[in-house]
């Protein structure tokens, strides 16, 4: 029995230091960047970096984000209100959502 939980735990620590499955919570890297509502004016990007979001950038103002949740197929952060939830469709297209007090919007991203 103390076998099988070498065993197990020695697949396991192999499963999670495996670097295809340490790149797939990083597949998010990069600027995606697209409009709210898809109206030109309401211009967005949203810049990810390791496991993290960086930064957002709305109407050509950069804003620092503190924290994030990263997962290989949705991020959610939060900034002054704000929350934002990205789900990925592909490796270089999202879909995006906010909900804020002034109302919600969506906006399709594309990884630059």
């Amino acid at each position: 029995m103390r076998t099988s939980r070498w065993l197990l735990a020695a697949v396991m620590i192999t499963a999670f230091s495996c670097p295809a499955l340490a790149a797939s919570a990083t597949g998010w890297d990069g600027t995606w960047s697209g409009a709210w509502g898809g109206k030109p004016s309401e211009a967005t990007s949203i810049t990810i970096a390791g496991k993290q979001v960086v930064s957002y950038q709305y109407k050509g103002e950069s804003h620092p984000v503190a924290t994030s949740n990263v997962t290989p197929t949705k991020i959610t952060y939060e900034d002054q209100g704000n929350t934002v939830t990205l789900t990925k469709k592909s490796e270089t297209t999202a879909s995006a959502a906010l909900h804020s007090q002034q109302g919600d919007a969506t906006a399709e991203l594309t990884r630059k």
